[in-house]
């Protein structure tokens, strides 16, 4: 077996480094999906006029109308209780339709 003489010398048999794959750039995603909606019935009769804590303004005209309401309003609009007259209990104002 014939030596080397010049170990220092390159003789050309590098192992090439691998190619690190491509990140191709993803595009964020932005998704603008109107929030959900959700019927909700009003109990007093009479014209009530409420705004959600989604800063919406909702006009209820007279007990049984329904109107479609933010989603993040309905559990704010179902906890509103009317008051209860002569020691009654508290009503609820909003019930889901």
């Amino acid at each position: 077996m014939a030596k080397r003489s010049d170990v220092s010398s390159d003789s050309g048999t590098r192992l090439k480094q691998p190619k690190k794959p491509e990140t191709s750039k993803l595009k964020k995603l932005t998704v603008s999906k109107k929030p959900e909606r959700v019927w909700v019935r009003n109990l007093f009769p009479a014209t009530v006029k409420v705004a959600g804590r989604s800063g919406e303004r909702y006009v209820f005209d007279g007990s049984g109308v329904e109107v479609k309401v933010n989603a993040l309003d309905v559990n704010e609009l179902l906890a509103k209780r009317r008051g209860g007259c002569c020691g009654a209990t508290k009503s609820p104002m909003f019930e889901l339709a």
